[in-house]
């Protein structure tokens, strides 16, 4: 009942607001002309918010070089005009109220420089900071290219990739949420890594890190939003972008990709493909004490010393098709279609060895071989209409997403017991671990926006989202060639979620110069797992409210202060929800809880943005319900890695980040993390608390070298850092690269990686009851060459910026 009265009551503010009139709008307009006074045609041209140079509209000149701006709401706007072969021009700050602005006449000068062809320009920094996010431009960069998408994103500030427990942290939190053109990817985090390793950055636009996501944004993720903007081609006519990538670490790799795209004045059709394959392996080192009572000793242990050397191949394939139509200047339908495909083998011996004490005979010593294959694949349908009421209406958004993802998944052990003492048992010999796995997605999403009195704006909208998922676990052992499934082990789980929003954010003036937007955020859950071979059903219903604020204020024309607070949530993905164990070698194996509980995260954040690009803040966060990885010891020799609600924490975060000119045709951008996260909670029944004072360095220099040479060299370090129980020491590495420009067309791009093959996880697990330390190294160290063309027209024409449905849903698939 309470569930219909909020959506009848959405809908009936949604029909409302419809009819509403609309005040302080009115139309901007201008020229744009080439050095020599000529009317330049087919310019791009940007009307930016003259508070943080975030884009309100966008158009093209027409073939007289003028352009113009309907519907723009009162503020103050800056007018941006570029185009290929002409260096940028800005205007001074407009202030527009209701009366017509006419923008003065804007020159743009031809770029200098020229080598046949060849025309350099300057690039976006490889990191940008804004106000409400940090861009990676990943097209731009030359060590990023011919990488993979996981590749790129542990340069990007701020993130941290954890290549033994396969997640991601956003400054030092998990709970982050992967979206892939503004759509949720629905997977688990073993998954979103999975398909990252296996999609190629030459596909890749940018990628944006959102740390604080305003009311519009589904509230799932605590600390924060990563969106990989994919490249869509906003050229005129038809052309497109083709590239070639090889290279080898220990192992070898090629990538490539292909975009096209086909645009007219009502049409635009678009696509891309890309092939990742390649080869990298994981030389594995692990101690671990834990204790092994007995009748005749209470404290006697377990020193456990493991090896491991597991040879992967990856062949990885993405394909994106689309349409966006205009039957009117009003309207806009588009279609799209998006489809991930991941074929992941891994090969290798471990060996494990047990003694009762350092130094003390080997009891029991073992050696495994290890198969696993799994084959994934995950395809998103979309529908989206974009409509204008009018010429001083609001505007409408509806999204209709339906994603189905699927997972086949095999592991088999082949152990030999090579020494035992009398008094203990051998483990079995064979162990194979089957695990299909569907996921169906369904998402409608609907949002209105309007202005209103005086220069503010509303924004509102509904989104219900279902998403069923079945997972089908067989275990079975025995002597090798006999095995038989255990009905013990075994398990089938369902699991179903419902989630019904809302929201509804004001935004506008106060005080004169003070921006300000208000949001709250309304969401519904109900959610049902069962898991059938146990006959053990959980079953949750709740409402929680989500609001948001975020104030910006100028303090003097170079200097502008913001403020953002967020309340959010986050769920566990489907598969830390199976109770079904998944085991890693006979002595290690994953479990998931079924009663594992989301947590809640109140996120506050000041900015100061200064001249030039110079940015500074301050964020501090708070978790309650945390849930992270614990592991835990049983049976004496073996331990058992699980996802529990244990406690809370409580963070704090100083980002400093500023571009610099070091001396001509050399940039460095420089962005600072410091953070201090406090960890609260009940371990095994032990109270500990965990402090911890971290940062990360991250350094991105690009040289122009002349005749249609560039250079990158970027590099990263993070201090130690403690997360949970978990604790990792000093990581680093550093990227070359060169390119030479044959052509304005045709690329040459060769890049080495991780120089020094500092790149190397050393985690460390210290608790009561045991310790554990462990070497991770990988293929890291990589030179790859890169071949990019482009053909086709290079008429520019703006890009329709849209968000699309399912954007929480699909990254907790797994």
């Amino acid at each position: 009942m309470n569930r219909n009265r909020l959506t009848r009551t959405g809908t009936g503010l949604l029909a409302a607001l419809v009819t509403l009139q609309t005040f302080g709008q009115t139309t901007l307009n201008g020229a744009v002309r080439d050095g020599a006074g000529k009317p330049l045609p087919f310019a791009s041209v940007a009307l930016l918010n003259a508070r943080d140079s975030s884009l309100a509209k966008g158009t093209a000149s027409d073939q007289q070089g003028t352009y113009a701006f309907e519907n723009v709401r009162a503020g103050q706007y800056i007018v941006r005009v570029s185009a290929v072969g002409y260096q940028k021009a800005h205007s001074n700050a407009l202030d527009v109220a209701t009366s017509p602005v006419a923008v003065p006449g804007m020159t743009l000068s031809e770029v200098t420089g020229k080598l046949a062809e060849v025309q350099v320009t300057a690039k976006k920094p490889f990191v940008e900071q804004q106000l409400d996010r940090t861009v990676v431009n990943v097209a731009n960069s030359i060590v990023g290219s011919g990488s993979t998408a996981l590749e790129v994103l542990e340069k990007s500030p701020g993130v941290t990739v954890d290549y033994q427990n396969d997640r991601l942290q956003l400054r030092g939190k998990e709970g982050v949420i992967v979206q892939i053109d503004g759509k949720q990817t629905y997977l688990s985090m073993q998954d979103v890594i999975a398909l990252l390793r296996s999609m190629s950055s030459d596909n890749i636009e940018t990628i944006e890190l959102i740390t604080n996501p305003s009311a519009k944004y589904d509230a799932a993720g605590n600390s924060g939003i990563i969106n990989i903007r994919l490249k869509k081609n906003t050229n005129l006519g038809t052309n497109g972008t083709v590239s070639i990538a090889g290279g080898s670490g220990r192992f070898d790799r090629e990538r490539g990709g292909l975009q096209l795209n086909h645009r007219t004045k009502k049409l635009n059709l678009f696509g891309n493909y890309s092939l990742n394959r390649g080869g990298s392996y994981w030389d594995f080192l692990l101690n671990r004490s834990q204790p092994d009572p007995s009748p005749d000793d209470a404290f006697r242990r377990n020193v456990v010393h493991q090896t491991s050397y597991l040879k992967f191949r990856d062949v990885g394939q993405n394909a994106k098709v689309g349409l966006d139509f205009s039957p009117s200047k009003t309207t806009t339908i588009g279609i799209v279609w998006t489809g991930f495909w991941s074929d992941h083998r891994e090969r290798g011996p471990a060996s494990t060895s047990f003694r009762r004490a350092e130094g003390a005979p080997v009891y029991l010593q073992t050696v495994t071989d290890k198969t696993y294959n799994v084959y994934s694949q995950n395809q998103i349908g979309n529908l989206n209409i974009q409509h204008s009421f009018g010429e001083k209406g609001g505007q409408l958004n509806a999204d209709f997403d339906r994603g189905y993802f699927s997972r086949e998944y095999d592991n088999s052990l082949l152990t030999k017991t090579l020494i035992a003492s009398s008094d203990v048992s051998s483990p079995v010999e064979g162990l194979l671990i089957t695990q299909p796995t569907t996921i169906d997605i369904q998402t409608m999403k609907v949002d209105y926006n309007r202005p209103l009195l005086k220069g503010w704006k509303l924004e509102t909208g509904l989104k219900t989202a279902r998403v069923e998922t079945d997972n089908d676990l067989y275990l079975s052992s025995g002597p090798a060639g006999a095995l038989v499934v255990d009905p013990l082990l075994s398990n089938r789980f369902q699991y179903t979620e419902r989630i019904r929003a809302a929201y509804v954010s004001v935004s506008g003036k106060v005080f004169g110069k003070t921006d300000i937007q208000a949001g709250l955020r309304a969401e519904h859950t109900h959610s049902e797992g069962n898991s059938i071979t146990l006959n053990q059903v959980v079953v949750r219903d709740y409402l929680k409210w989500f609001p948001s604020l975020f104030v910006s204020r100028p303090l003097s024309p170079n200097q502008t202060l913001t403020f953002s607070y967020s309340y959010r949530i986050d769920r566990p993905n489907y598969q830390r929800l199976n109770p079904a164990r998944g085991y890693v070698d006979p002595f290690a194996y994953s479990e998931g809880n079924a009663y594992l509980k989301p947590q809640f995260t109140h996120a506050v954040e000041g900015k100061l943005s200064l001249k030039n690009g110079v940015f500074v803040s301050l964020g501090a966060n708070y978790t309650t319900d945390l849930m992270f990885f614990t592991i835990h010891s049983v049976e004496g020799n073996k331990t058992y890695v699980t996802v529990e609600n244990l406690g809370r924490s409580d963070g704090y975060t100083l980002t400093l980040s500023w571009p610099l000119t070091v001396m001509k045709g050399w940039q460095l951008q420089t962005n600072v993390l410091g953070y201090y996260n406090q960890f609260q909670y009940d371990y095994e029944g032990t109270v500990l608390q965990m402090q911890n004072v971290a940062g990360r360095l991250n350094g991105n220099n690009a040289f122009t070298l002349g005749h249609g040479w560039t250079a990158e060299l970027n590099g990263w370090v993070s201090t130690p850092a403690v997360q949970g129980i978990w604790r990792s020491p000093w990581l680093g590495s550093l990227d070359a690269g060169v390119q030479k420009a044959m052509s304005s067309a045709l690329k040459l791009k060769f890049s080495m990686q991780d120089l020094f093959h500092t790149n190397r996880f050393r985690p460390t697990v210290n608790v009561p009851s045991g310790y554990q330390r462990g070497v991770l190294t990988f293929d890291t160290r990589v030179a790859l060459l890169n071949l990019t063309y482009t053909f086709g027209n290079q008429k520019l024409k703006s890009e329709r910026q849209r968000r699309t449905g399912s954007d929480e849903e699909i990254r907790r698939t797994n």
